[in-house]
């Protein structure tokens, strides 16, 4: 019996690191990491698309390697 592969997007950074939230303490953030298994993960590209562009206008330091290493982008990735 094969597995169905299931599909969601995720909000990729260059050098294949993935936006997660995470908890610290009593405090709620963002980080990039290389685990797509802890990732965010989105229904479709254009929800990691808009959910993107909101954070990168709340927290623009997340961002910044966007001048240096190049744009974030939503990715479609498979699990299964």
């Amino acid at each position: 019996m094969s597995e169905k592969t299931e599909y969601g997007c995720l909000i990729e950074a260059p050098g294949t690191q993935y936006l997660e939230a995470y908890q610290m303490g009593n405090g709620y953030y963002f980080r990039w990491i290389r685990d797509h298994d802890k990732a965010i993960r989105f229904h479709s590209e254009a929800q990691a698309d808009l959910t993107m562009m909101a954070i990168r206008t709340l927290a623009p330091k997340l961002f910044d390697f966007a001048n240096t290493l190049g744009m974030s982008r939503p990715v479609e990735h498979g699990w299964g």
